[in-house]
């Protein structure tokens, strides 16, 4: 005979396993995969530089699962071993997710890039907003900045001004930025683009550049005020850039052409997160102006005073400190300081 005390005994702890079991899933982001079984025993790659989350799926019966603990929200990136064996390499696709529950994602392994997501609000915002440039045209900046006043509580907004918000002018960025809520501010994209519109409105043309201060390839600091009274073409590049290494020629044929005969300087700033891939590349390439390497932090001046996001980026900055031109380079730079100090 089972006395009382067991069977409340039983039944509690079937509910605690019951609740545990809950929590257990509840917490989890499960990412599942609908295509053709043509790609069947075919691998799916999960990877993410900002969480350092990392995963392999199989395809199996037309389908592939992922599961992995929910710890913030953020842009998981997918990748296709299909995709990457026939053309040798494979776009990147990234999936946005909010908070823990299952994605569904469905599209051709051979061009992941147009999978169709559901199931994530964030990712949602991301699909108005192709949606919308598609059918409309025009103004992405407008339509930016309604969906992002409508979806004000969605970290996929942040997103949204983070890495398409360059269309909008600073001031228009900062006032969709300024109504985020306080928690999808303080995401990793919320945060990113927040420093992207601050680094925008600092960089105007016409804007004075404040005072900063870095280090040069002998470790000393140096302080960019230390170069008022000259203009500065200041350059941001890093050793990986193929575009600014060949940018190079221009800049060495104009320092060669105007140095020491009108008041004309360079200062490029690496932004670089290795220093020793920095240094090596300045070694190889013999740069003979003045060499900075930007902060690998939040407080990355690349960002945060010149809203940089491609490189190479130029700006063109006058003898009392106002950003007079911006991205010039090659044939355009050289026209450029023509017209201000004759050929």
């Amino acid at each position: 005979m089972i006395k009382l005390r067991s069977i409340v005994a039983v039944v509690a702890f079937s509910v605690l396993s019951f609740f545990t079991v809950q929590a257990q899933t509840s917490d989890k982001v499960v990412l599942v995969g609908k295509v053709d079984p043509k790609y069947n025993s075919t691998e799916i790659y999960l990877y993410n530089n900002i969480t350092g989350d990392n995963d392999t799926a199989v395809v199996e019966n037309g389908t592939w699962r992922i599961e992995l603990p929910f710890t913030v929200p953020t842009r998981h990136m997918l990748a296709s071993e299909a995709e990457s064996k026939k053309y040798g390499g494979y776009s990147p696709f990234g999936v946005l997710v909010d908070g823990p529950g299952s994605v569904v994602i469905e599209g051709d392994l051979e061009s992941f890039y147009t999978a169709k997501v559901s199931g994530s609000k964030s990712h949602d915002v991301l699909n108005q907003y192709f949606a919308q440039t598609q059918e409309q045209g025009g103004d992405n900046a407008a339509i930016i900045a309604d969906i992002v006043s409508k979806n004000a509580n969605v970290f996929g907004s942040a997103f949204l001004l983070e890495r398409y918000g360059k269309v909008m002018t600073p001031e228009d960025a900062l006032k969709s930025y300024e109504g985020l809520s306080a928690e999808v501010k303080q995401t990793y994209f919320g945060k990113s683009a927040g420093n992207q519109i601050k680094g925008a409105l600092l960089s105007k043309e016409g804007a004075i550049v404040k005072n900063f201060t870095l280090p040069n390839e002998k470790g000393e600091q140096l302080n960019f005020a230390s170069l008022r009274g000259n203009y500065v073409l200041l350059d941001f590049w890093a050793s990986w850039c193929g575009p600014c290494i060949e940018e190079f020629k221009t800049l060495k044929e104009v320092y060669a052409k105007y140095k020491g005969k009108v008041p004309f300087e360079i200062l490029s700033i690496s932004t670089d997160k290795s220093e020793t891939a920095w240094k090596n590349a300045l070694k190889r390439e013999q740069l003979p102006w003045v060499q900075m390497h930007d902060l690998s932090t939040d407080n990355a001046i690349a960002v945060n005073r010149f809203a940089v996001t491609a490189l190479p980026t130029t700006f063109l900055i006058g003898p009392d400190g106002k950003i007079v031109a911006k991205n010039l380079r090659g044939k355009e730079l050289e026209a450029y300081l023509v017209k201000l100090f004759g050929d």
